[in-house]
């Protein structure tokens, strides 16, 4: 075999797989699910790609360097079909269909590596994010801060954002980390949060634990107003079809409702068409709130 070319027309008889025009790579399993088996095969696509550019020292950039640090993406940021590389300046760039190569100034240098992977801080990627927007770069910031295995501290972004002052992007980067909370546990709690802060509602607290006395249980609520008891959770039906987790599930919102919680349920769909929604986190708020505390969040 290993006098065999392997082209277009035998490679996957011989156990290998497309990357590129003209590149093959072993199969590296097809086990798990769908996004699973995709973001290995993006994997397999990113190593052959700096394999490529190795000649240049090669880093992954932008969008690229943040999925493979599994920071999670809007969808409109993702890219999956394009790989961005970062070479150095006045380096060749020769052209490649499905990689795009950027090239910067000297003397950058790697943050760390995510297994074999090269990146930049994480700030100096998510300002390639700039042109989305501000409500992208605040999930984005979210990941960087989340509950578990965060990158990053609120204060360590902001040291980070000092360092590249005047660079594009970094004003607006700036107005986003004041809306970073950390803390989360998925990019559609942050969606969520920023849908019902654009309605000009009261900003919920993240992930706040809830003590139940009945049952000496502590659970975190997605997102929770405290004094008014009402919770906010994202329901991505992870868990259909698990009959022990849906039960467990179901004993925690009873739980939680004998506690007197109000448990508001968002959906993908209620967050595309997000204004039964807000009328439902309101109409909460007025029936537990005084009317003071509306008050002050519509003025704000």
């Amino acid at each position: 075999m290993s006098n065999t070319t392997i082209d277009r027309r035998n490679y996957q008889r011989l156990g290998m797989q497309r990357l590129f025009h003209g590149v093959y790579g072993p199969v590296t399993g097809q086990t798990g699910d769908v996004w699973q088996q995709r973001r290995r095969l993006w994997l397999d696509r990113l190593r052959a790609a700096l394999e490529l550019y190795s000649d240049r020292d090669p880093v992954l950039y932008g969008a690229t360097a943040l999925q493979a640090m599994g920071v999670a993406l809007p969808q409109t940021v993702e890219q999956w079909d394009v790989i961005h590389l970062l070479i150095e300046q006045d380096a060749e760039r020769p052209r490649r269909a499905g990689i795009l190569v950027h090239s910067g100034r000297r003397g950058r240098r790697v943050w760390g590596r995510f297994g074999d992977l090269p990146v930049l801080h994480p700030v100096d990627h998510w300002l390639q994010l700039a042109p989305c927007g501000e409500d992208d770069m605040v999930q984005v910031g979210d990941g960087f801060v989340r509950r578990q295995e965060p990158l990053m501290t609120i204060g360590e972004m902001s040291s980070r954002l000092q360092v590249l002052t005047g660079q594009d992007g970094c004003k607006l980067a700036r107005r986003a980390l004041k809306r970073v909370r950390p803390g989360t546990d998925s990019i559609y709690e942050s969606k969520t949060r920023l849908v019902l802060i654009n309605a000009h509602l009261p900003e919920p607290a993240v992930n706040p634990p809830v003590w139940c006395v009945a049952v000496d249980a502590t659970y975190y609520v997605d997102m929770g107003y405290l004094a008014e008891k009402v919770a906010v959770e994202y329901d991505g039906q992870v868990h259909v079809g698990d009959r022990m987790q849906m039960e467990m599930d179901a004993d925690r919102r009873r739980n939680l409702q004998d506690e007197g919680w109000m448990i508001i349920s968002v959906t993908a769909s209620r967050l595309r068409s997000p204004g039964g929604l807000i009328r439902s986190v309101e109409n909460a708020l007025i029936l537990r709130s005084s009317p003071d505390r509306l008050r002050r969040s519509a003025h704000r």
